[in-house]
């Protein structure tokens, strides 16, 4: 039970044994053509340029939802994984080739490249046969990349940018096309602002009502003032009439046929009579002229508040022909309301969509800007020409040959046994 995997060793172990010149020749024909291929080879200049990232926003200019923002880490990373890719692809490499004038493929030049991150930090490398070259390849093939991976990085915003100018336009045509029909309906009913004309109606009308009552006022006072110097005329008339009924009935007065008659009272009547002394007449036929003046001016100012009083309710008349004029005027305001307010509303959305189209294409435009500008990456170490060639690692170039020798040897051995048992067999 034990005697096969010996057996099976001892079996495999003579085929190599049998094969040992595969072991040494391999390994040495590989020495010898590494070190040939070493030797053969032209030396190469490294040249390196250190970026540094600089995190940015998204460039996607959003009209409603936002999107998650990446934190720090997460940019750094973006940009780091994007410009590797970028800084590899063959058109920028064509385009390094084609400025430098370089006689290799986009292939060949993308196997000289290497980049590594560390952080914020990208250091790019460009293996050259001249120092100068490979400073200059490395200077411009690193830009030539920094370009493309800005416009690369600056579509999405150049896109939306495109899409809001013209959307911009647009609406820029409708916002004037409504305020043209807001201000073609304020023309015809001679508006400007419909809420503020009603109410500075509404006010105009209050005051011409106020000046209404304060004219009904003042002529409810007149008539007032007029009656009570009607009553005073008349009371002073009365007083009068006691005056001249007292001379009456103290002087009798004779006539031309000699028959004695009372005197009738009249305002401008002269009493004289035979019986009373002189002074006592003087006095009331004084008193009696002061009596009957008073009521003829007390008359006279009754009149006058009287014509004031009809001149006032003639005014407050006409204000409240002109107060029917202004509400009918108010009426006819309050019935535009609706159109009016349609109208306005129709202004203010269009005014509002214009204004945040024309937001949003200014940040777009500033992110375009930004992109194009200093976004994402910048050189912080510019190339310098190299001073000594690359070195070859020949050691290890040569540990890995003799070890895939050694390998193929050991294959090579398995091979040759199998053919020739094969052969053996047949015969």
């Amino acid at each position: 039970m034990n005697e096969a995997p010996d057996t099976t060793f001892a079996t495999y172990f003579r085929i190599l044994t049998r094969r040992w010149w595969l072991f040494i020749l391999l390994p040495v024909i590989t020495m010898v053509g590494v070190w040939l291929m070493n030797q053969s080879a032209e030396p190469e200049y490294t040249a390196y340029e250190r970026l540094q990232i600089i995190p940015a926003e998204t460039q996607r200019v959003e009209l409603f939802a936002r999107t998650p923002t990446l934190n720090t880490a997460q940019q750094l990373q973006s940009v780091h994984d994007d410009f590797y890719d970028v800084i590899r692809l063959p058109s920028v490499a064509w385009k390094t080739i084609d400025q430098l004038g370089l006689d290799m493929t986009a292939e060949e030049f993308i196997k000289r490249i290497d980049t590594q991150h560390f952080s914020e930090f990208i250091t790019v490398s460009i293996r050259m046969p001249k120092p100068e070259l490979a400073k200059d390849a490395v200077t411009v093939h690193t830009q030539n990349a920094i370009e493309t991976f800005r416009q690369i990085r600056t579509t999405p915003a150049q896109v939306n940018l495109t899409f809001l100018e013209d959307q911009v336009a647009e609406h820029a045509r409708q916002l004037e096309a409504v305020r043209a029909r807001l201000q073609a309906f304020q023309l015809e009913h001679d508006v400007s602002q419909l809420p503020t004309d009603i109410a500075a109606a509404q006010d105009a009308r209050r005051t011409l009502a106020m000046e209404r009552d304060r004219l009904l006022a003042q002529a409810a006072q007149a008539e007032a003032l007029a009656e009570n110097y009607d009553h005073m005329a008349q009371r002073s008339l009365q007083q009068a009439q006691v005056l001249q009924e007292e001379l009456l009935a103290a002087a009798p007065i004779t006539t031309t046929e000699g028959v004695s008659e009372t005197q009738v009272i009249t305002p401008t009547a002269v009493i004289t009579g035979t019986t009373a002394t002189a002074t006592q007449k003087e006095l009331t036929t004084a008193s009696l002229k002061a009596l009957l003046a008073r009521a003829a001016q007390q008359q006279s100012r009754a009149q006058e508040q009287q014509a004031l009083a009809a001149g006032y309710r003639a005014a407050a008349a006409d204000y409240d022909r002109i107060l029917q004029e202004r509400q009918q005027a108010i009426d006819q305001l309050v019935a535009l309301q609706t159109e009016y307010q349609g109208l306005n509303d129709q202004l203010k959305q269009a005014q509002g969509m214009y204004d945040f189209l024309v937001d949003k294409a200014n940040e777009a435009r500033l992110k375009v800007t930004q992109g194009d500008s200093v976004g994402y990456l910048t050189v912080i170490t510019p190339a310098r020409t190299p001073t000594e060639p690359t070195p070859r690692h020949v050691m290890q170039s040569l540990l890995v040959g003799v070890l895939a020798s050694l390998l193929l040897a050991l294959l090579l051995a398995f091979v040759l046994e199998i053919i020739e048992r094969y052969t053996a067999s047949r015969d």
